[in-house]
């Protein structure tokens, strides 16, 4: 096993990235991931974002669900700039909408670490096999995909 990542430290960093300005945390327990979300967001002084409560409490997203392809997301996400980086939770429900379109996985990690954009996004979200294994080769000086297992205790 390598170094425990510092997460703090992560989030902290991820602003000052000229490319690649975001990152995936897989978790594997779906319990307790809002809420890990929510204490990164409060130490690092970031904004947090559950896309699962959003689509729940607002019933014209929720119509438009069918319309919330990958890069509609990524445009949805640039309007939470309040802070430096945005920790978004939730995000599983989206990605199982998307599981019918081909290499949605793939169109998801290629957003990722190509997004150059503000806010800095932070996406945590369950294990998923194909984003564990993709080599991101674009920035390889940064860390796109980090297993929530390795990381340092918040």
């Amino acid at each position: 096993m390598s170094d425990p990542v510092n997460m703090v430290q992560l989030v902290s960093s991820m602003p000052s990235r000229p490319r690649g300005r975001a990152c995936i945390v897989l978790t594997h327990e779906y319990e307790g991931q809002k809420e890990w979300a929510a204490e990164l967001a409060h130490q690092t002084k970031s904004e947090h974002l559950n896309l699962l409560e959003l689509f729940s409490e607002d019933a014209e997203l929720s119509r438009k669900i069918s319309q919330f392809l990958i890069p509609s997301l990524f445009e949805f996400l640039k309007g939470y700039d309040k802070a430096p980086v945005l920790i978004v939770s939730g995000v599983e429900f989206l990605k199982a909408t998307w599981s019918g379109q081909t290499n949605s996985v793939e169109q998801f990690a290629s957003h990722v670490e190509t997004w150059n954009q503000k806010p800095c996004i932070l996406f945590v979200l369950q294990h998923d096999k194909i984003i564990a294994t993709r080599k991101f080769r674009r920035y390889q000086q940064y860390t796109f995909v980090v297993d929530q297992r390795e990381t340092l205790a918040l």
